[in-house]
This record gives structure tokens, sequence and C-alpha cells, in this order.
């Protein structure tokens, strides 16, 4: 086995330390069940130490009071450093998520760097005043310490999306990583560290949700708490800060769907959606899990998309022939397997997958419990589990539509509003789909869970990555308005006269 740190330390104040009490979990590699690492379990102390610590360096360090862009050379140095340790991060985040090789070379840690150099370019370009009328402007400040809860699903690309915006504004942190795929965030810290980030600007707590998550949550000093996961664990979360007086930043579950149209160019339509559900095993929050396709071209979508999913491979996430490797974890296995069968007894039909391989299937060493074949359901109601509530595992329910009014309406018919597809060949008759669809996000004729685009150094850059990193920074500020103190004097005119008569005397 590949030497790893028999015990991978967190980050206080700059500091390398273990927990307060010295306890530590063993974390394992998914495609093995091999010892891979122990981490500090960290406590209620330890949480304790890293909110002060990031509360000094908020209220009394440099970090918020230095200009913009020298927060933004620091930004640049770490997506440097990670472009140049991308083979070192993703074979990290294979081995201690699953990963496949080729995704987190690809775009985990390519995400990751990206995440950084947009921050950077953020932090140069966007203005931290903005003059109004009456000689009014508006100061955008950090928010201050940042607590930030992140998942073991993408846990490096998902901690670069939360640091490093939080920084570029100014903002100090504490970041707690899933209790066992903690390996690639620590890596980032102590990265962050080596390019001089100034000691408890971030800080991170490694342990177990119910006890240093739940503790950050309620931290006092904490002034945001931005949390990705699950919708109850989300709730739970929501109810802690506000218990604390905090404010949340929520990124919760999704049960995206693939509209497929009558006129769909289907050989297009299959990959796409074929990419949608069962990259990383379906382990992500916008994953395209329901494929809701005209009655026209069902069955011949079916027969395509069975075709297409056969040919994945499952193997070991270390092999860059392998497109499909363990799920998180073997009980991550057994929900994929759960919700299968739930679906086949509320009617739906297998057309592929439903199972983990047999002993024999995968190379020797691996652990066919933590592997579950890419699943395809058919005949699946509109309101039936598979339908509704989210798997995180590598099952896709396809609904058929008799026209695009009732796919629209089947597409609205969950609690989730994270993001869709819709496919066709017309676009006018795509975008019309488009529009109707309750989603923060619709691609047409595309699924696009990965966005590695880079800005440009000498004008705004691509227009998506842009929109979504800005309302990214912006959970980070806030806006500070001072009216009045100028006017005529500034060429701008002055704000109509407070009526003091109002109150008499």
């Amino acid at each position: 086995m590949e030497s790893v740190a028999e015990q991978v330390p967190m980050y206080i104040g700059g500091l390398a330390v273990p927990a307060h009490d010295g306890a530590v979990l063993r974390t394992f590699e998914p495609a093995t069940r091999r010892h891979l690492a122990d981490v500090p379990s960290g406590g209620p102390e330890d949480v304790r130490r890293a909110v002060a610590a990031a509360r000094e360096a908020f209220d009394e360090g440099p970090w918020p009071r230095m200009p913009a862009r020298e927060r933004a050379r620091l930004l640049r140095a770490a997506a440097e450093r990670l472009a140049g340790e991308a083979a070192e991060f993703a074979r990290l985040e294979v081995r201690d998520n699953g990963a496949t090789l080729r995704k987190a070379r690809g775009a985990d840690v390519p995400g990751a760097a990206a995440a950084f150099e947009w921050s950077a370019w953020w932090a140069e370009h966007v203005p931290e005043r903005e003059a109004g009328g009456g000689g009014s402007y508006v100061l955008w400040r950090p928010a201050g310490v940042v607590a930030a809860i992140v998942p073991w699903n993408l846990p490096l690309l998902l901690a670069a999306w939360r640091i490093a915006p939080a920084i570029a504004a100014g903002n100090t942190c504490v970041i707690k990583p899933a209790s066992f795929a903690s390996l690639s965030v620590l890596r980032l810290v102590r990265l962050l560290h080596e390019c001089g980030l100034p000691p408890g600007v971030v800080n991170v707590v490694t342990g177990p949700g119910a006890v240093a998550g739940e503790s950050l949550v309620r931290a006092p000093g904490v002034d945001l708490v931005a949390f990705t996961g699950s919708d109850e664990t989300g709730e739970a979360v929501r109810q802690g800060a506000a218990s604390a007086g905090t404010s949340t930043r929520l990124d919760l579950g999704g049960k995206s769907p693939n509209l497929v149209l009558a006129d769909a160019d289907l050989a297009q339509a299959v990959t796409g959606v074929t990419w949608g559900a069962f990259l990383h095993n379906g382990q992500v929050c916008m994953a395209g899990t329901r494929a809701v396709v005209h009655a026209a071209v069902h069955d011949e979508f079916v027969r395509l998309l069975v075709e297409r999913v056969g040919r994945l491979r499952l193997g070991d996430p270390l092999d860059e022939a392998t497109d499909l490797g363990p799920l998180v974890s073997r009980s991550q296995a057994r929900t994929a397997r759960r919700f299968t069968e739930l679906g086949l007894s509320q009617g739906a039909q297998l057309a592929c997958g439903g199972g983990s391989p047999a002993a024999g299937e995968l190379p020797e060493g691996l652990d066919p419990a933590a592997y579950f074949r890419p699943t395809v359901l058919t005949s699946v109601g509109e309101r039936d589990t598979v339908a509704q509530e989210e798997i995180f595992g590598p099952v896709l329910s396809v609904i058929r539509a008799a026209d695009d009014e009732e796919a629209v309406r089947i597409a609205n018919g969950t609690r989730y509003r994270l993001s869709a597809g819709v496919w066709s060949t017309d676009p006018a008759r795509a975008r019309a789909v488009a529009e109707r669809l309750r989603a923060d996000r619709v691609w047409v004729n595309d699924y696009r869970l990965v966005d590695l685009e880079l800005p440009d150094r000498d004008g705004r850059g691509a227009s998506a990555v842009w929109d979504r990193l800005t309302n990214e920074l912006d959970s980070y500020r806030r806006r500070h308005t001072v009216h009045g103190g100028g006017g005529e004097e500034e060429g701008r005119p002055a704000g109509p006269p407070t009526p003091y008569a109002l109150l008499g005397g």
C-alpha cells in the first residue's frame, strides 16, 4: 500500500495539531477497506480553539485589512500549487473518497484550482465601494468568521469553493470536512499555509459531525455557517445556527430531471443523461437522476441508454480505464440497493444493473460490497419514492411523458429546485420548456456538472462560471451603506431633506 502519514494533523491558528484529547478516527480506502490514515477526532474544545483563532485573525489580524490585490496574490499562488501538485491531490482523493483517477485528475483538482483562480480574479476586479445618489455609498465588507461544513462526496472541490471566495472577500474560516473523507482538505489547508496564509485565516477541525459539526454550528464567535449536504442535516444546521443567532448559507440535495423531448437527438441525449446520472456514481447533488422522456421516443431512448450504460466499466479507481469506482462506503452501496428494491416493489422495471458485482467480477483486492452497478429503472411513476427522494447513488429513474406539458409538470413535481436539462433539436421549443422549469440552472442539449473555465486576465471571462462564483462570493460579504455626507460637490444631486417637522417640538 502507498505510504500515507500514520496520523494527519488538523490546523488551528496556523499550527498542525492533534485533537485536544488525542482522540483519532481511522479512515479506510473505499475500494479495498484497507486502513489509510488516522485523523484527529476533534470535539468542542478543538472547535472553541479554532473559532477563537479565526476570530482573532479577523478582528486583529492583517488579512481582512490588506489590499484585495494582496489577497489575490496568495489565492493565485494556491491555484498554481494545486495545478503543480495535481497528481498527488488526485491520488489522495481517489484513495480517500473512491473517485476515479480520471475524474479526480480531470475535474476535482482542476476545479479546485479554478476556484482559487476565479476568486483571485474577483478580488482584483470587483469594487469594494459603490457610489449612490446624494453622496451615499455602499461598502462591501467581509461577513466575518465563516464556519464551513463540507460533505464527503467532493471534499477537495467543495472545500475549495467554500474557502477561496470566503477568504477572497476578507473573511476567516473554520472548515469541518466529513470525518471519513478529509485527507485532501487537510492537505489543501497545509498548502495554503505553505503559500504564506497568515495564521488563523483558515482553520480545519476534523471529527464526527454529531460532535465537531454540532459544536461548530452553535459556536459563539461564528458570523456565518455555510453547509453543503443533505436536506435532513441541513435543517439541523439551520436550527442550530438560528439558536445561536448565526446566519446560514445552505446548499442541499437535488433530484434533477433531464427532459428528452420528441425531437431530441437521442444519441446526444443518451450521452448527456448517462453523464448526468452516473458521474461519480451519482454522488453529486446536481446529478440528473430522473429522465423524463416523451412517449414517442421512450422505447428507443431506453434501448440506447441501456446499451450505453452497459459499457461503463467498474474497477480499481486508480486504473485509468475505470469509469466507476466504489461508492464512498459499503453503507452507501446498501442505500442504493435499498432504493432499487423499493422502486421495484412500487412497480418499476429493472432495465439494467440493480446490485453489487459478484465475487470474482472485480480485480483481486477490491471490495464488491462497496460497489453498485449503474442501474436504470423504467416504468417509474412520477410519485414513486425513487422519483422523489435523493438516493445519492447510481440509480436513474426513467419516467414516460405524453407531451411537453406533462414533461414540465413531472419535472417540477418534486421539492428540489437545483438543476435540469432539456434535450431537443428545436432551439425555440427547448427554451420554451427550459423557461418553465423550476430550477436554479437549466442546460439545453448539455448537462454541465463540471465547470473548469478560467477567467480572462484582461476581461470578464466565462459568464456561466462568473455568475455562479459571484453568487458564491456575495454570500460572504455584507452590505454597509452610508447615507449622505456628500452631494453637489461630488457632482450628484443631494437626497430629499428629512421631514424633521413631522415630529414637531
